[in-house]
C-alpha cells in the first residue's frame, strides 16, 4: 500500500474521537463554508487526502451548483469508506488509492482542495516542491488550488515538546513558493480553537497523553515526564482554556 510520509496517528484508535470533541465547532464550519465558496462554479474537483470523507462532505455539501469530485487517498480501506459515505448525497467521480507523489492524473481539474495533508507529502524539500508543482500541472487553465494548513505561529507548533514536521510545511513556505513561481496567491486566516482546559482540572494524564500523540503524530503513549513538559507548554499558550491553531487557507491560481 502506498502511504503518506507521516501518518501514524491514523493507524491507532481512540485519537480522533478525542480530538474532534475538542474543536470549536463554529470555527471549523466557518472554514468549510469558505472553502466551499472558493470552489463555487468549478465543475471538476479533486480532494487530495480525503481520509474517511468527513471534511470532504462538510465542504461539498456547501458547494453551490453542480460538480463532480474525485478522491485521492493512499489507504484503500479508508478510501472505500469515504466513497460509500460520500456517494449517498454527493456527486463522487473517480477514486485513486495513492498519494500525491505517485498520482498520475488523467485529467485537469477546475478545483483542487486539501485540508491538513501537506505535512504528509514528503520529508525532504525537493520532493515536496515537486508535489507543489504537480498541483499546478493538474489545474485547468482557470483552475484554483485551495490548501488549508497551519502558519508558523500556530499553537500546534508552539506546544510541541519536539519538532515533527519540517519548516517547509508552514503556510508561509507555500505562499512564498507559489508567489516566486509567478502565481496569483491569496490567503485567508481563521481561528481554529481547541479546548484543553480540562487537562488542568484532573489528576489523570490520559487525555493529555492522547492529545500529545495527536500533536506529535506518535503511536505510543508519551512518558509522564514528557507529558508534564507538554502540559507546561500548553498552559503557557492557552487562553481561556483554548489553544488556537490559526488555520490559513492558501488559494492559488495560475
Amino acid at each position: 500500500m502506498i502511504a503518506w510520509r507521516f501518518w501514524p496517528e491514523k493507524n491507532f484508535s481512540n485519537v480522533y474521537e478525542n480530538i474532534y470533541i475538542r474543536t470549536f465547532v463554529a470555527d471549523w464550519f466557518a472554514i468549510a463554508e469558505t472553502i466551499a465558496r472558493e470552489l463555487a462554479g468549478r465543475n471538476s474537483l479533486i480532494d487530495i487526502g480525503c481520509g474517511e470523507g468527513h471534511t470532504t462532505k462538510q465542504i461539498l455539501d456547501r458547494v453551490p451548483g453542480s460538480y463532480v469530485c474525485d478522491l485521492l487517498e493512499p489507504n484503500q480501506e479508508t478510501l472505500s469508506a469515504a466513497q460509500a459515505y460520500l456517494s449517498i448525497e454527493n456527486n463522487i467521480g473517480d477514486t485513486y488509492a495513492t498519494n500525491l507523489e505517485s498520482f498520475r492524473p488523467v485529467k485537469k481539474y477546475d478545483g483542487i482542495f486539501t485540508s491538513h495533508t501537506n505535512y504528509y507529502w514528503a520529508d525532504e524539500v525537493r520532493p515536496y516542491d515537486a508535489q507543489l508543482r504537480k498541483l499546478l500541472e493538474m489545474l485547468a487553465e482557470n483552475g484554483r488550488v485551495c490548501i488549508l494548513t497551519l502558519p508558523e505561529d500556530s499553537d500546534h507548533y508552539k506546544i510541541m515538546v519536539r519538532p515533527v514536521y519540517p519548516d517547509f510545511n508552514h503556510a508561509e513556505y507555500l505562499e512564498k513558493f507559489y508567489r516566486k513561481n509567478g502565481n496569483n496567491v491569496r490567503t485567508i486566516d481563521f481561528k481554529m480553537r481547541f479546548f484543553v482546559g480540562d487537562f488542568f482540572s484532573t489528576q489523570s494524564l490520559y487525555d493529555a497523553k492522547v492529545f500529545y500523540r495527536f500533536i506529535h503524530a506518535e503511536k505510543d503513549m508519551p512518558s509522564n515526564e514528557d507529558t508534564h513538559r507538554f502540559l507546561d507548554k500548553v498552559s503557557r499558550c492557552m487562553q481561556d482554556g483554548y489553544l488556537d491553531f490559526r488555520d490559513r487557507l492558501i488559494i492559488v491560481e495560475k
